[in-house]
């Protein structure tokens, strides 16, 4: 069951990279005692202090993506408090705000949440990919 949620967190986790964070350790520890919820721990490499992830399995593949994305977004300003207080940034409001996940037409998408405006597939943020939705 907690293939999925690595195959998950894999793919939110090449936005974090693209970045030029150094990504969590991750441990397919299924913690959350219900089988209706998708759950690992992930790990800083740095200090290896660990949290818990989970996503609902009856989600939509786009839903356990943001979801996932949310989760993760926390976890790279938690662990990069000293250097990062807005990851990632919305290119039109960079000072302002990070990018916020969500479902856009069925995908995982990053919006602004300002103007609700898709910037990037998650797991594309920095690849040049187009932007869905526009």
């Amino acid at each position: 069951m907690t293939v999925k949620i690595v195959e998950i967190i894999n793919h939110v986790l090449r936005d974090v990279v693209s970045s030029g964070f150094e990504p969590p350790r991750i441990q397919d520890v299924d913690w959350y005692d219900d089988p209706r919820v998708l759950s690992v721990m992930i790990y800083s490499a740095r200090d290896s202090t660990g949290r818990g992830i989970s996503v609902l399995a009856e989600l939509s593949r786009a839903g356990q993506l943001a979801s996932v994305a949310d989760q993760i977004q926390e976890w790279v300003i938690e662990e990069n408090r000293a250097t990062c207080s807005n990851w990632p940034q919305c290119p039109q409001h960079p000072n302002n705000h990070p990018l916020t996940p969500r479902v856009v037409s069925d995908q995982g998408v990053w919006t602004c949440p300002a103007s609700n405006r898709p910037v990037a597939a998650i797991g594309e943020l920095f690849t040049g990919s187009p932007k869905p939705g526009l």
